[in-house]
């Protein structure tokens, strides 16, 4: 397995090209206790609005413009991440906690849960992520007597009025579907040993065509490849990369010159010591090391810790979500590895505001980007939730 030697630290740029978001609108996420509000940690954005959950295991629901729509009734215990199902048309969101449950909620109608599926031991689930067919649900969990485990769960193909995914066709009159119930949903088989700690991320391939592929990344540094339609788990492993410390989130990529297909071949990762690689993992090779992110220049910007990452399609290349101390949010394009773009700087300080709005003034623990309306919302240890607009 080939390394590369670990870069200069790239030059941070201002954005010739974005155009600012201003904070459009700000409300707390608990308006019943302002004094001590939970930390906001998770957020999905989908149709409807948005979806937030919280350190008290609450799940609230939120317009467009940030306006309340009410508390969905989770049962869950210890929620850990939130997840919107594959395709830009789902309705699905997917809630993972630590009673080792995963529930499906319909965002067409959140007054109820759609259903819920619970893993065969007591380990809790940490994360999730549906296949790009839609047909399997991939959950990780926490280490649980020395074994951290991928459940690979698959629904049954039958008719289902109402299902959660799935396109309504007119026939005879009537309305009919002959899609994928995901209420079906079983575990087909699980991977037992491809970790030896907490599983953090799992993640699909975003492709049509490789809807069996799937990565995870855990607290033991490996990034593994595998394809889901086998059940023997050493013949399942495809690729492996070692990122030397506890991995905080992980994604599919373009390599560079492939930003126009959608069969990406390469993956970024970034851990809980803020350091970010990106990996060919057809090659198992190391692409860039960028080492501490911390590094990067000071100006016009430093960032202090790692909100996320994500792959945009737009800009071609992965962009970092940074913190600083204060409640700023910097939106990095850090797609060129030796000069990274500050596209969007979120800070109520700098930036203009509608009227009544102070931004965050602590920690922000989730942003969410609609590529869609344009537009950011960012969660945080202050209990404020912030909508940010053109």
């Amino acid at each position: 397995m080939a390394h590369r030697m670990r870069l200069p630290p790239p030059l941070l740029f201002p954005s010739t090209t974005s155009r600012p978001l201003r904070l459009a609108a700000q409300i707390n996420y608990d308006p019943t206790n302002p004094a001590n509000p939970p930390y906001v940690l998770h957020s999905v954005a989908h149709k409807g609005g948005y979806l937030f959950a919280a350190s008290d295991d609450t799940v609230r629901a939120f317009s467009p413009t940030l306006q309340p729509l009410g508390q969905l009734p989770v049962a869950q215990r210890g929620i850990t991440s939130m997840v919107k199902g594959s395709g830009k048309d789902s309705n699905a969101v997917f809630v993972t906690a630590k009673d080792g449950t995963v529930s499906c909620w319909d965002t067409r109608d959140l007054t109820k849960e759609a259903f819920r599926l619970k893993g065969k031991t007591r380990a809790g689930y940490l994360t999730a992520s549906q296949s790009s067919d839609q047909s399997c649900l991939a959950v990780g969990t926490e280490l649980h007597q020395y074994e951290a485990m991928i459940d690979i769960w698959c629904a049954t193909r039958r008719p289902c009025i109402g299902c959660i995914h799935g396109k309504l066709t007119r026939g005879s009159g009537e309305w009919s579907l002959a899609y994928r119930d995901l209420r079906t949903m079983q575990i087909q088989h699980t991977y037992t040993e491809a970790h030896s700690d907490d599983i953090t991320v799992v993640a699909f391939h975003p492709s049509p065509s490789l809807p069996h592929v799937l990565l995870s990344g855990s607290v033991d540094g490996l990034v593994n490849t595998y394809d889901v339609r086998i059940v023997d788990e050493d013949d399942a492993v495809q690729s492996t990369a070692q990122f030397g410390a506890s991995l905080a989130s992980a994604g599919w990529m373009a390599l560079p010159g492939q930003e126009g297909s959608s069969d990406h071949k390469g993956i970024f990762g970034a851990t809980t010591i803020e350091t970010v690689q990106y990996w060919d993992m057809e090659q198992q090779e190391q692409i860039v090391d960028f080492g501490d992110v911390r590094d990067v220049a000071l100006q016009p910007f430093r960032t202090e810790y790692l909100i996320g990452a994500h792959y945009n399609e737009a800009l071609g290349g992965v962009c970092l979500l940074g913190g600083s101390l204060e409640g700023d949010v910097a939106l990095i394009n850090a797609k060129d590895p030796e000069r990274w773009y500050l596209e969007q700087l979120l800070s109520a300080k700098t930036s203009p505001k509608a009227h009544g709005c102070k931004g965050h003034r602590d920690i922000v623990r989730t942003a969410c980007v609609n590529a869609e309306t344009a537009t950011i919302v960012t969660g945080g240890e202050d209990g404020r939730l912030c909508l940010w607009s053109p």
